[in-house]
């Protein structure tokens, strides 16, 4: 079986430790008074403030029945001195509910000592201009916390009061995500903001504001924001650059062209990662069928040396419709990258070309990769029946929502089984790979020479060629998992399983006469090689 690893993009960062629930103490129940209660909660409130909030909800039943004793008592530690028990008393008054505006300054004073927490819910539900304004000037301690979330909840009673945020260089970054948390409950402000912002004699910090309000709504903005167009090309270089940055963010059409010409290849050529093009396309295609005049930009993409990134073409080309590039994309089925071939089949589908039928079932026969033929045959059935595969006008830009449809690593390797075996076939030759895969050296001796690979994990590899006579060269500098003979040239794979970072390809090494020159022949899913946590498929041909 050839062995692969489950690709985890999410997952290159360390993760942090758990935070532990507040705990409820015993004896809560039987305390005789809110002291003695209070004196429990003590022994197991934290000195710092760790932003938990867990089990607030009990703690507030068993002294409610204490009275405003209790709530002015919790109020006290929630603006003292004690971290810990600031972040346990906000927390607990959370879920007290029952605020009046006569409660405003208290809360804003624990809101000042704690910024961000718990309380600044309770001057949401209070939502008199005082509390509302309590939680505006909270803004620039924090991101996202507890004010944002009791700004989002408030929805349009609160734009009014965001809107000198907005007009803030300094502190302009906290309204917009308060605006885009509301969701639909902003939009009603977009037709006053684009009128102000289009206006001459309005003061410039007010006219940003407004442009910044209305990327902050996105795309339902869009309707309103013809008037802002002629922006563009304003005497002022700050109206300018946010206007733009505002067109793209409600995916206004007018600035799609600059969006694609900023979109170049910046992975070297067999890279599993291309993080540039991955933000560029991704957003070309965002624009869906708006985006479709460009495409005719978008066709040298196709040409572009690394696979993920002629994966990423493939994909925009098909969310925008355009059919000019159909024949391109057949001709991408026969890419030995499986995830452009992946990508070939899925925006075939998306553009209606039952014409590639035949070459999808021929995949969906013989091709390595199951998951490929599953979608080969899942896209062609499709094309046979209904004559296209419907996808969303819309789609979701990287990383948002957990369904960017570029990630197709993602995508097609969950919830692969696991398998014990250890093989590749290339051509008439199959191989095993070693159970481990990182920390080793691997060499190949040829008539002339030898190829010497090493493997340095986190670290890095490199495969050399090493000859009899003159100079060593550098062939690829990546992790070499194994070397294998072929009588093209040798098979080297390649590959890495990292904190969730996990890739593999299978370059040949060609001799051009006087040098040795790779060639990629396969895009295996998975580092090359597996052991007990690995993941892998049965047996595979790769050429």
């Amino acid at each position: 079986m050839i062995c692969r690893f489950r690709v985890r993009l999410a997952a290159l960062f360390l993760m942090a430790s758990p935070v532990m629930a507040i705990e409820v103490p015993r004896g809560l129940d039987d305390c005789p008074s809110l002291e003695g209660c209070l004196q429990l909660i003590d022994q197991v409130v934290p000195a710092h403030d760790s932003g938990e909030g867990s089990n607030a909800i009990v703690l507030a039943n068993k002294l409610r029945r204490f009275g405003d004793s209790a709530k002015h008592e919790l109020l006290k530690r929630a603006t003292g001195d004690n971290p810990g028990w600031r972040n346990v008393a906000g927390a607990i008054l959370s879920e007290w509910h029952s605020w009046t505006p006569s409660d405003v300054p208290e809360l804003s004073e624990a809101l000042r000592k704690d910024p961000g927490g718990w309380v600044a819910r309770l001057l949401g539900e209070i939502a008199t201009p005082e509390a509302i304004r309590a939680l505006v000037e909270d803004l620039p301690k924090g991101s996202e916390n507890q004010t944002d979330f009791a700004l989002s909840k408030l929805g349009a009673k609160a734009v009014p009061y965001l809107f000198p945020v907005l007009e803030s260089d300094k502190n302009a970054s906290s309204a917009p995500q308060i605006i885009r948390n509301m969701n639909t409950l902003a939009v009603p402000f977009v037709s006053q903001w684009a009128t102000q912002a289009a206006d001459p004699q309005q003061p410039v910090q007010a006219r940003l504001g407004a442009l910044r309000g209305i990327a902050a709504v996105g795309d339902k903005a869009r309707p309103s924001c013809e008037v802002l167009h002629n922006l563009l090309h304003d005497s002022d270089p700050r109206i300018r650059k946010q206007v733009d940055l505002t067109l793209r963010a409600v995916r206004d059409p007018v600035v799609v062209e600059e969006v694609v010409r900023t979109c170049h290849p910046s992975a070297a050529p067999f890279d599993p990662l291309a993080p540039e093009a991955l933000r560029c396309l991704g957003e070309v295609a965002s624009y869906g069928d708006r985006g479709r005049d460009v495409g005719g930009i978008l066709l040298p993409c196709l040409e572009w040396e690394n696979g993920a990134e002629r994966s990423y073409a493939v994909t925009a080309l098909g969310q925008i419709g355009f059919e000019p590039a159909i024949p391109q994309i057949e001709d991408a089925m026969n890419s030995a990258d499986w995830r452009v071939v992946y990508a070939a089949i899925r925006s075939l589908g998306w553009l209606g070309d039952t014409s590639a039928v035949p070459a999808m079932d021929r995949i969906a026969s013989d091709y390595w990769l199951p998951e490929v033929r599953a979608k080969a045959k899942q896209i062609a059935g499709a094309l046979s029946s209904e004559g296209r595969v419907s996808h969303p006008s819309r789609f979701s830009r990287p990383s948002e929502n957990g369904d960017n449809p570029f990630v197709i690593d993602r995508e097609v390797l969950d919830g692969v089984p696991d398998c014990p075996t250890k093989q590749w076939q290339w051509g008439d030759t199959s191989f095993g790979l070693p159970v481990r895969s990182n920390e080793r050296d691997t060499e190949l001796q040829v008539n002339d020479g030898k190829f010497v690979g090493t493997n340095h994990g986190e670290w890095g590899g490199e495969l050399m060629w090493r000859p009899t006579r003159g100079d060593p060269d550098s062939i690829q500098k990546d992790n070499v998992v194994g070397i294998e003979p072929d009588t093209d040239g040798p098979v080297a794979l390649f590959g890495l399983a990292h904190m969730g970072l996990a890739y593999g390809y299978a370059l040949q090494v060609r001799s051009n006469g006087e040098r040795w020159k790779p060639v990629e022949i396969a895009r295996p899913p998975g580092g090359g090689s597996c052991t007990s946590h690995h993941r892998s498929r049965p047996i595979c041909r790769v050429e």
